[in-house]
């Protein structure tokens, strides 16, 4: 019974990701990840005994520590990501002050 609460909320995430991406409220480039994290936790809800067979693919004792692991390097290539995308944004608010203020001096000089 305990199995299908976790199934819910996989699907709650999944119809929460599309819908806010329908508002345009998020990319759906930047969805993507986020998508495929959902559906992993609907298998994971449909099959969670599927956990401890990949742990014993990658020789690790305990099932869940693997997925701990899982959910870190996800967590971390997302905010790397989204880091970067702030580095980039950084730079073009430079730079448009930069324009803004050479137009502004620009205009005093005319009058």
């Amino acid at each position: 019974m305990k199995k299908i609460y976790f199934i819910i909320i996989a699907i709650f995430v999944f119809f929460y990701i599309i819908t806010e991406v329908r508002k345009r409220k998020f990319s759906v480039k930047e969805s993507f990840w986020w998508v495929m994290a959902s559906i992993v936790m609907l298998l994971l809800a449909i099959f969670p005994y599927s956990i401890d067979k990949l742990a014993g693919f990658f020789n690790v004792d305990y099932g869940p520590s693997l997925l701990f692991v899982f959910c870190i390097v996800f967590l971390t290539f997302i905010n790397f990501k989204n880091s970067k995308k702030i580095a980039e944004q950084q730079e073009k608010i430079i730079e448009l002050a930069q324009n803004i203020a050479i137009i502004k001096e620009q205009q005093n000089e005319k009058k």
